[in-house]
């Protein structure tokens, strides 16, 4: 299939051949997906996401082009990868932990827009294992085969991390393990999460929120953290205004949230018939193709006379 048949991309400012490739990828996820629930690409969220997406990638494409960032930056994100070579240069990485129950066009635009806005060579996503505070998560296993699909999309500028698979720990302490495994490498770290996670303590729960989690990790040295070589910053996405100021000694940036309404929860909600069938477009098709693993819904899609080309 053609995606030009579906969705005809806009001009743009700049090029780069790995910029274009990722274009080509995306833009056949969308027109599949448009294709699948017989919508229209000039509806929501369809046109949404695609302008977004174009002028992210435009941004990216610039910073690639003047060398402000470097995505084929060789860091470890796998206890089971070698060790790279130690540079001179300081790395500028995001660390962007997500459930992925499922992986939406959300979580990829975020990814982008935090390293567009700050310069940054690469973004990990680090998958969450087992989770007890959200119980309706599907298996680990599913998730991570979806993640590392989805993210590969994005590759070179976005990377899989699998250290979160076998465990419940919180992306506070996943950050320093991805410093663990890159010791002698300088590195800054910026973790990227939701502004309803900027402060010290969870009001509803009593328990440590993401301020006090990073303090007291870069406090303790956790797993061997080195203020002399790693740096942590905290990139917080903004859901609605910011309504408190917290004093903390991280550096602390806010990114703004995207232009449409996008959760897992309203995925699961439209899987399952309670919300419009269009917002699966919420959805790359490469992520829809776990669909039966939220919730069964070929009779409604053309999913089963498709294939991606």
């Amino acid at each position: 299939m053609n995606c030009a048949e579906l969705i005809n991309p806009v001009s743009h400012q700049y090029h780069n051949p790995v910029v274009d490739a990722i274009r080509d990828r995306v833009y056949l996820e969308l027109s599949t997906m448009v294709k699948v629930l017989n919508s229209a690409a000039t509806r929501s969220p369809f046109t949404d996401i695609f302008s977004t997406l174009n002028a992210l990638l435009d941004d990216a494409a610039f910073l690639l082009n003047t060398g402000a960032i470097n995505p084929f930056i060789n860091i470890r994100t796998s206890p089971d990868q070698a060790q790279p070579p130690v540079t001179d240069s300081t790395l500028r990485i995001g660390v962007y932990p997500v459930a992925a129950n499922p992986f939406h066009w959300a979580h990829l635009l975020i990814g982008v827009s935090a390293l567009t806005l700050f310069n940054l060579d690469t973004v990990i996503y680090i998958i969450a294992g087992n989770d007890p505070r959200k119980p309706a998560l599907i298996t680990p296993q599913i998730r991570h085969r979806m993640g590392k699909k989805v993210v590969a999309l994005f590759a070179p500028f976005f990377k899989y991390s699998p250290i979160a698979l076998d465990n419940d720990l919180d992306g506070e302490a996943n950050i320093f393990k991805i410093l663990a495994l890159n010791p002698q490498q300088k590195i800054d770290a910026h973790y990227i999460v939701g502004a309803d996670h900027y402060q010290r303590i969870n009001p509803a729960t009593g328990a440590l929120d993401t301020i006090q989690k990073l303090e007291d990790n870069i406090k303790n040295k956790l797993y061997g953290f080195d203020e002399m070589l790693h740096r942590i910053s905290a990139i917080f996405i903004k859901r609605g205004a910011i309504k408190q100021s917290v004093s903390t000694f991280l550096d602390v940036s806010f990114i703004p949230e995207m232009p449409f309404a996008a959760s897992s929860t309203i995925i699961r909600d439209a899987f399952q018939g309670r919300q419009p069938v269009d917002l699966l477009g919420l959805l790359p098709y490469t992520a829809f193709k776990f669909a039966d693993c939220f919730q069964p819904r070929r009779q409604l899609l053309s999913l089963d006379a498709l294939e991606m080309n």
